[in-house]
C-alpha cells in the first residue's frame, strides 16, 4: 500500500541537517551568516514503526516524498568572532497522504500525517585561519523528533473510524571537520564530515559544495550531501541513508 511506503519515506527525507555555512576569514568583529537551503534527498535502508511491525526495506525517491509535502522549512545560522564560531541548524517538515479505499471500501480510507523536527547546535574552532584554506573543527549535539498519526475514516466495518498516534525523539553528540578552498575571490569549494552517537548507535555525514560570492552580502551554494543514521529501539527502527543535491543562499551581515 502506497500509504505504508510514504509513512516510512517521511522519516527518511531528512535525517540530519548540513553544516554548510562558511563565514569569512576570522577577525575581531562578529560576523553572521544565515542560509536558507533546500535538500532534494532520496533514502534507502530499513525502518520499522511499532514493536510488532516487521522492518520494511526502503528505497524512496525524493519525488515520492515531494508529492505528499504539506510544509517544509530549513536553514542554518552561523555566528563567528575570531577563531570561534557557533552554528545552529533547524529543520521542520510536515507530510500527509490518504490511501485508496480499503477492503473494497468496507474499511474506508487511511489518512497518514507525520512531521519531523531537527535542531542541531555546534561550537566551531578554526584550527587553520587562512583566507584561502580555512579549516574548522566542530563539536555539538543534534536532536531529532518524529510524530506520526493514522486515522481511519468512518466505514461500514468501523462506523466511528479509528486513530492512532506515536512519537519518538533522540539526541546525538557529534564531532566534525569543515574545510574550504577559495581559488578565486568569488569561487570556493567546501567539504564537511561528522560522526556521532548517543541516541543512535552511529551516525555520519558527508557534504561537498561549490560556493559563489554574488556580492559581499550574498553567496550562492550548491552541492551534494549524504547522511546515515542507525537508531534502533524496540518500538522504532531507523537505519537509513539519505542522499541528494542541495541548493542554498547565504546572507552575510
Amino acid at each position: 500500500m502506497e500509504c505504508t511506503n510514504v509513512s516510512i519515506a517521511i522519516y527518511a527525507l531528512i535525517a540530519a541537517t548540513p553544516v554548510n555555512a562558511l563565514a569569512q576569514a576570522s577577525s575581531d568583529a562578529w560576523a553572521f551568516e544565515a542560509t536558507p537551503y533546500f535538500w532534494a534527498a532520496g533514502s534507502s535502508g530499513w525502518a520499522r514503526i511499532g514493536e510488532r511491525t516487521p522492518a520494511v526495506n526502503l528505497d524512496a525517491s525524493f519525488s515520492n516524498v515531494w508529492r505528499n509535502l504539506d510544509f517544509g522549512a530549513m536553514g542554518t545560522f552561523e555566528a563567528r568572532k575570531g577563531r570561534w564560531g557557533i552554528i545552529v541548524d533547524m529543520i521542520y517538515i510536515d507530510l500527509s497522504t490518504t490511501s485508496d479505499p480499503l477492503a473494497g471500501g468496507a474499511l474506508g480510507t487511511v489518512r497518514l500525517k507525520a512531521n519531523q523536527a531537527i535542531v542541531q547546535a555546534a561550537g566551531a574552532y578554526r584550527v587553520l585561519d587562512s583566507p584561502t584554506t580555512p579549516v574548522d573543527v566542530l563539536a555539538g549535539v543534534r536532536y531529532t523528533h518524529l510524530d506520526s498519526s493514522t486515522t481511519l475514516s468512518s466505514s461500514r466495518l468501523l462506523p466511528n473510524g479509528d486513530s492512532h498516534s506515536d512519537s519518538v525523539g533522540w539526541t546525538d553528540g557529534f564531532a566534525g571537520v569543515r574545510a574550504a578552498f577559495a581559488w578565486t575571490e568569488r569561487w570556493s569549494i567546501v567539504g564537511y564530515a561528522d560522526v556521532g552517537a548517543g541516541g543512535t548507535k552511529l551516525s555520519w555525514q558527508l557534504l561537498g559544495s561549490i560556493n559563489y560570492n554574488v556580492s559581499k552580502t550574498f553567496v550562492a551554494k550548491a552541492g551534494y550531501r549524504v547522511i546515515s543514521m542507525n537508531y534502533d529501539q524496540s518500538k522504532f527502527l531507523y537505519d537509513i541513508k539519505t542522499a541528494g543535491p542541495f541548493i542554498g543562499v547565504g546572507i552575510r551581515f
